[in-house]
């Protein structure tokens, strides 16, 4: 009895010893099972970092594209006021008191260029980004009408000390001025946390410049408007009447504005202000004293947005 119970128990280890060696025949012999199993990379895990990483890379162009516009190119229109900041004289007593009156243009025209340098390296939160900007072109063209429906505009009988004239400025005239600016700008991108990939392309931008500028205004020729009742002809007057009449301006601006932009196209408003000193360009002929103005410039603008 006590052989058969030894027997039946070499039997039952013989087995069990047999099962622990046909499983670890099973097992793959270059993994470690004695190590934790949820540490093994799988062919899904290698394509969800994968499908990762390519998220991740249009994830970051599409925000480069988003803020790859640093350049602009405005067209506008103006509303363009020439005011005299003194008395300046006109010849003509019964106009404006003899006096240059406030000038508005009948319609204006304008072409600004430029380009914003970011002040910090990638945007604050993906949603603000500040700028130094510099507007290299700014080329104004306004139209201003003549005064007193045309007529008696100027005077070739009012002469100073009989050797030169008064510039004629009520007559119709052209305001061509260029000018350069240089001022902080910010751009808000106020829906780049959002799902929608095309409203994170909508910005606005706001902005603030002082710059330097040249005025030339320019007097079409009106022989009808002289107000001189025996229109004599001494060579001086013919020019006046005929001649070309050009004064010369510069001085400082101030502009501040705003625009909103989607992707290359937008809107926007700006105001410009300016003191500029004027001289006429034909000092044999004209008084070549100078004068003080001051001018504004509204304009709404079509704006294209470069990179």
């Amino acid at each position: 009895m006590k052989k058969l119970l030894f027997l039946s128990m070499i039997s039952l280890f013989g087995i069990d010893a047999f099962g622990q060696n046909v499983n670890e025949l099973d097992r793959p012999a270059n993994i470690d099972w004695s190590e934790d199993s949820t540490e093994i990379v799988t062919i899904d895990d290698i394509v969800k970092t994968q499908q990762g990483l390519t998220s991740n890379q249009f994830e970051e162009s599409h925000f480069q594209d988003v803020w790859s516009r640093k350049g602009y190119l405005n067209l506008s229109y103006n509303n363009f006021t020439l005011t005299p900041d003194e008395k300046v004289p006109t010849g003509v007593s019964g106009l404006n008191g003899g006096y240059v009156p406030e000038f508005k243009s009948k319609w204006g025209a304008s072409l600004q260029v430029g380009r914003g340098y970011k002040l910090h390296k990638k945007p604050i939160a993906n949603i603000l980004q500040f700028y130094i900007d510099y507007r290299y072109i700014d080329l104004n063209v306004n139209f201003i009408e003549h005064e007193n429906n045309g007529k008696d505009l100027y005077d070739t009988s009012v002469k100073i000390n009989d050797k030169r004239f008064y510039t004629p400025w009520n007559l119709e005239k052209y305001d061509i001025n260029y000018g350069m600016a240089l001022g902080p700008s910010i751009t808000i991108a106020p829906f780049n946390t959002m799902s929608s990939k095309g409203l994170h392309h909508l910005h606005l931008n706001a902005w603030y410049q002082i710059g330097y500028h040249a005025s030339l205004l320019l007097m079409k020729n009106d022989e009808a408007a002289d107000a001189n009742p025996e229109k004599t002809s001494y060579g001086k007057e013919d020019k006046v009447r005929e001649g070309i009449k050009l004064d010369l301006g510069h001085g400082m601006t101030n502009a501040f504005g705003f625009s909103l932009t989607w992707k290359f196209i937008g809107v926007g408003y700006e105001h410009r202000s300016a003191k500029l000193e004027y001289q006429t360009l034909d000092k044999d002929t004209y008084v070549d004293d100078k004068y003080k103005f001051k001018s504004t410039t509204n304009r709404v603008f079509l704006q294209f947005r470069l990179k």
